[in-house]
């Protein structure tokens, strides 16, 4: 819900004085040519899919009196630009960054959180936007899964992600410090707040801006951008190195649509040049 808020103050913003009744198809393009002066098409291409969900139920319901989506038709054409992933030699930079370096920034710590942190997203490509929705009731080590509820998925669909054996220990270490804070079941998973030294508000939940940050820093010290989306992008990418993967692929990332899942390989020339050496 936080999403079509956001797209709907921000049209809003660009035409206070209309009501949802008053918008034509007229309007909607004009907004479009205003989005896109300062925003790539992807973008705009959200906005108007998030707004015509809402017209299609208003509509429907009716809510409004229109007889036709004004944001029907309006999308535009986006540029594939290469997705981007980490190799395995960056993955271990940053790993070995964590777990060697002795005077970490302060933000970096303490030390079994932030690898914890990175450790969650390299072994299972959950969502930034999931991580911080996570519970602590989410993490079952008996069963050794991640439950991810439908509320906090993009596709509003309930799944489960497999903890690894490599992320198993690190995840165990985090839902004991965090219970040993008296942290309850509901309480949020990871939380820096409760347990860095250098954060402001101690009391609040970890943003999204918080992770954001926790990347941009180390992004700087091992010399190359790292983010948590890069992640889910290189584990779908070096699953599927073996074809047979695509399925599990798809049920890790929660994707209701194969298509979507094969928009987050990545091309890669070496694998290709195995199937056609075998040729």
């Amino acid at each position: 819900m936080d999403g079509y808020k956001k797209i709907v103050n921000v049209l809003t913003k660009t035409y206070p004085e209309l009501m949802p009744n008053d918008f034509t198809h007229e309007h909607v393009i004009q907004w479009r040519e205003h989005v896109l002066k300062s925003a790539k098409p992807v973008t705009w291409n959200n906005y108007a899919r998030h707004l015509r969900s809402l017209y299609n139920f208003a509509i429907e319901y009716q809510f409004i009196s229109l007889d036709k989506n004004p944001f029907t038709k309006l999308f535009i054409t986006e540029d594939k630009a290469k997705r981007k992933t980490l190799s395995v030699d960056q993955i271990n930079v940053v790993h070995d960054l964590l777990c060697s370096k002795e005077n970490l920034p302060d933000i970096l710590t303490p030390r079994w959180f932030i690898l914890a942190l990175f450790q969650t997203f390299r072994y299972t490509g959950i969502r930034r936007s999931q991580l911080i929705k996570l519970r602590i009731c989410d993490i079952d080590l008996e069963r050794k899964v991640i439950s991810i509820p439908s509320h906090i998925n993009k596709n509003h669909h309930y799944h489960e992600i497999p903890i690894s054996k490599k992320l198993y220990p690190y995840l165990c270490k985090l839902k004991f410090e965090m219970l040993r804070l008296k942290q309850t079941e509901k309480d949020q998973l990871f939380n820096i707040n409760k347990v860095s030294k250098v954060v402001v508000n101690r009391r609040g939940e970890m943003s999204v801006n918080q992770v954001s940050h926790i990347f941009s820093v180390i992004s700087k010290l091992v010399g190359f951008y790292v983010s948590a989306h890069r992640f889910r992008h290189t584990i779908a990418t070096q699953l599927m190195k073996n074809v047979d993967n695509v399925y599990s692929v798809k049920q890790l990332l929660g994707h209701c649509d194969i298509k979507v899942t094969l928009s987050y390989i990545e091309y890669d020339s070496e694998m290709i040049r195995e199937c056609v050496d075998g040729l």
